[in-house]
């Protein structure tokens, strides 16, 4: 599957942010949402880029640290479940995914 990102990009708190969007590559759609950032990041700093910058402490659904908003929603569309407890699969091929953060 492949997912169109619009993700909130800003270098530090006195620089003004922007959404960037990005394209996937295909993607396994049991893969986490985490995982699914780590990928895309892997393909960005290949180009050079600087990579997303994300919260990912424990990756169990235990900690509370991944503090994106994704599509408007706190740590994504699923009821009472972590960002990191996010599946692809929640999703649909082709969808548009805007991620920002908590803070």
């Amino acid at each position: 599957m492949r997912i169109v990102l619009n993700i909130w990009r800003q270098k530090n708190a006195t620089v003004p942010g922007g959404f960037k969007t990005y394209e996937t590559p295909d993607l396994n759609p049991n893969m986490s949402f985490l995982e699914m950032l780590d990928t895309v990041n892997e393909d960005i700093t290949k180009r050079g880029d600087e990579p997303i910058a994300f919260d990912h402490d424990c990756r169990e659904g235990i900690c509370g640290m991944c503090s994106c908003v994704i599509n408007g929603e706190p740590h994504g569309p699923e009821y009472k479940v972590a960002t990191c407890q996010t599946y692809m699969r929640s999703f649909q091929d082709g969808d548009t995914i805007t991620v920002g953060t908590a803070i």
